[in-house]
C-alpha cells in the first residue's frame, strides 16, 4: 500500500468512527480533518464531498462484513446453517454501524452515483456468496438448484422485500428501528427455511 492509499485508508477509518457515533448529518468534513490533523483542502483532494466519503465508508464496512462472512462459511456444510449465519452477520453489522444509516439520507430526492455504485457492489457480493452456498449444496446433493446465481438473486430480492413488509404501515419508508431490524431478520430466517425446503434434493426411487 503506497502513501496515497494509506492516507485514504486513514481518512475512511476516521470518518467511520465519526459517522458511526454521530451519524452523517451531524458530522462535518472539518471535524474529520481535525481528527487527522489534515487541512480541509487535503481532505477534499481525496474526497470531493461528504457523500463520496460516506460511500467509501460504506464500501469499506461492506467488504469487511463479507470477508468475515466468507471466513465463517468455510467450515459449514449445511445450506440452512450457512444462510442463517449470513442473516445473523448482516444484522450484527447493521446494529454495530446503525448510526451510519442516517435518517438525513431520506431527504435525498435521488441517490448519488457513488452511493448507487456501493449499493450495487453490496448486492453483487451478497449474490456471489449466496450462489456459492447453493453451488456447494448442489454438489452435496442437498439441494437441487438449476441456476445458483439466478436463485441467489431471487432469494436476495425476497429478503429485501421483508423490510417493506415490516414498514408497510409507515407513510414514508424511513430507516427501520433496531427492533424493526430484528423483526426483519426473524422474518428473513423463516423465509430461508421455506425457500430451502422447496429446493431440497429429491432422490429418484
Amino acid at each position: 500500500m503506497d502513501n496515497h492509499d494509506k492516507k485514504r485508508a486513514l481518512i475512511i477509518e476516521a470518518a467511520t468512527k465519526r459517522f458511526a457515533h454521530f451519524g452523517i448529518a451531524k458530522t462535518t468534513m472539518t471535524e474529520i480533518a481535525k481528527d487527522l490533523s489534515l487541512s480541509k483542502a487535503l481532505l477534499y483532494y481525496y474526497f470531493p464531498d461528504k457523500i463520496s466519503l460516506y460511500a467509501a465508508v460504506l464500501e469499506s464496512i461492506a467488504k469487511k462484513m463479507f470477508t468475515k462472512i466468507q471466513q465463517g462459511l468455510k467450515d459449514m456444510d449445511i445450506s440452512e446453517d450457512a444462510i442463517l449465519y449470513l442473516i445473523d452477520m448482516r444484522l450484527a453489522f447493521t446494529m454495530k454501524y446503525y448510526n451510519l444509516f442516517d435518517q438525513g439520507l431520506n431527504s435525498l430526492t435521488e441517490m448519488p452515483d457513488e452511493l448507487a455504485r456501493v449499493m450495487q457492489l453490496v448486492g453483487n457480493l451478497e449474490i456471489k456468496i449466496l450462489a456459492e452456498i447453493f453451488k456447494k449444496a448442489n454438489q452435496r446433493e442437498e439441494l437441487r438448484v438449476e441456476d445458483p446465481t439466478q436463485t441467489a438473486e431471487i432469494f436476495l430480492n425476497a429478503m429485501i422485500g421483508m423490510r417493506f413488509c415490516v414498514l408497510k404501515d409507515k407513510k414514508v419508508m424511513f430507516l427501520p428501528t433496531k427492533e424493526e431490524f430484528d423483526e426483519i431478520s426473524k422474518m428473513q430466517k423463516k423465509l430461508a427455511v421455506i425457500f430451502l425446503n422447496g429446493l431440497r434434493f429429491q432422490k429418484q426411487s
